[in-house]
């Protein structure tokens, strides 16, 4: 650690390209997810990172993944509840990619051993911390810099209007 309080973290284990292509996936992906189009997250995003084979037509896994996702939206900032619903979620997922031709990209396996690690360290400092409103920032410069700022307000009228219904 630095006198400015900056961390530096090197696994050469961890490391990886991600192509542009598959950036702008993920980029997408996040948004959906956060937007909570699911139907677009699951027959779209899927398929461009590479989870589903572009020809799989979704129309029987949609309304399954939806749930699964849709109960996983937790507000909660009790830490052991989330990790647990995330650990539910998990396993219900594990159930669902079994049964249908789902691959994990190489590249999204490093990922998200990253964030589970930097996520780790960063919840012994500060047992609060939401990996999720951390991102956020970068997530939203990096959407807005993909996708037009009038695409990203539409979305989030679109949702906060599902959402009040």
């Amino acid at each position: 650690m630095t006198e400015d309080g900056l961390l530096c973290l090197l696994d050469f284990g961890l490391t990886t390209t991600v192509d542009p292509q598959a950036r702008d996936a993920m980029t997408n992906a996040i948004v959906n997810l956060l937007h909570r189009d699911f139907d677009t997250l699951i027959a779209k995003d899927a398929k461009a990172l590479g989870f589903l084979p572009n020809d799989f037509d979704t129309t029987e896994l949609k309304p399954l993944l939806t749930k699964v996702l849709t109960g996983g939206v937790l507000e909660s900032s009790n830490l052991r509840l989330r990790k647990r619903k995330l650990q539910e979620i998990s396993n219900e997922l594990n159930e669902i990619f079994f049964r249908y031709p789902f691959q994990v990209p190489p590249f999204f396996a490093l990922v998200t051993r990253g964030l589970g690690l930097l996520e780790g360290i960063a919840l012994t400092g500060d047992p609060e911390f939401d990996i999720f409103r951390a991102s956020a920032p970068y997530a939203t410069r990096r959407a807005v810099g993909l996708l037009s700022r009038s695409s990203l307000t539409r979305r989030r009228r679109q949702t906060h209007s599902v959402a009040d219904m």
